[in-house]
């Protein structure tokens, strides 16, 4: 059975999650690739600079969360799910994304500033 869940300030349309795990990745994977690049030329530089990456994904993440939640621009929607289950799983999610990114800044900051004396 599908239920259809009206989209409001608490649920996402599906292109914007998916806009938001996009750049979610684009955020982490640079990261973690240039860890993996660091440790093998011993040269942290790379890594040191993906911190920066970090943060302006992060950022964009939530300056498109902030201007999907605005009322005015806002759109009417549905999100299809197939359970209330999956719907609760989208829901918690959504919230915990604002955490993620305060998060993922504070580390990106903390790497774009001391990221390459982990190769010193």
């Amino acid at each position: 059975m599908t239920d259809v869940i009206r989209h409001d300030a608490r649920l996402p349309t599906r292109g914007a999650m998916i806009i938001e795990a996009v750049m979610m990745l684009m955020a982490i994977v640079p990261v973690m690739i240039s860890l993996y690049l660091s440790f093998i030329t011993n040269d942290g530089q790379w890594f040191q600079r993906s911190g920066a990456l970090m943060v302006l994904f992060s950022i964009g993440v939530e300056y498109h969360r902030k201007q999907e939640l605005h009322p005015a621009k806002r759109r009417d929607g549905a999100l299809t799910v197939a359970s209330s289950r999956l719907a609760g799983t989208v829901q918690r999610c959504w919230r915990a994304i604002p955490f993620v990114c305060y998060l993922a800044v504070v580390i990106g900051t903390l790497i774009w500033s001391y990221g390459d004396l982990l190769f010193v």
